[in-house]
């Protein structure tokens, strides 16, 4: 074999390689691609409404995904949320039915994460059906909260606990923090 040879041999193996694996059959080609080349790598997902994870949440314990059917809800938070409602991520602090323990669940584009929070939470709980969900929340102050979304890069972060919502809008020349009542829906600053 020529000294060249074996590099020859070596590039042909990792073009034909790469020919099978980012093809259309390949295991890049579902749903869960990866992202190379010019592609926008920063472009953000559609995400879920609170309503929708917490669906999602139903049956991921129906199919016992979770360690525990029932819980007391005592704190959400949404991250990177559009004018609309919908978050990239949810987390909630709840503790499961007849137990002292805290759990968190977090909410990603790949479902619910699991984990024991080992600090004492003392929210009082409430029952997600009795409070606005956030995207009702931006409906019901819409006139007031669209200004803030015109911009693609503007995002809200939403925190639910004691019946009080507090939302932080941000982006690149915004960043105002706003309170607002979780069963009313008013307005609070």
């Amino acid at each position: 074999m020529s000294k060249y040879g074996g590099g020859v041999l070596l590039l042909l193996v990792a073009v034909a390689f790469c020919c099978g694996c980012v093809g259309e059959d390949s295991i890049f080609s579902g749903g869960h691609s990866q992202s190379f080349g010019s592609e926008t790598p920063d472009e953000r997902s559609a995400g879920l409404t609170l309503d929708e994870a917490l669906a999602d949440l139903d049956v991921s314990q129906n199919e016992e995904m979770i360690s525990f059917n029932n819980q007391s809800f005592l704190a959400v938070r949404g991250m990177q949320m559009a004018g609309d409602g919908h978050a990239s991520s949810w987390t909630v602090f709840a503790r499961p039915e007849n137990e002292g323990r805290t759990v968190v669940l977090i909410y990603t584009d790949h479902g619910w994460s699991e984990y024991d929070w080992t600090q004492s939470i003392e929210y009082p709980a409430f029952d997600p059906a009795t409070v606005f969900s956030p995207d009702e929340l931006f409906r019901l102050h819409e006139d007031t909260l669209s200004g803030y979304f015109g911009e693609d890069d503007t995002e809200a972060d939403i925190f639910l606990s004691n019946g009080t919502y507090v939302a932080t809008i941000y982006g690149p020349d915004t960043y105002d923090t706003f309170r607002f009542d979780a069963y009313t829906g008013e307005w609070m600053q």
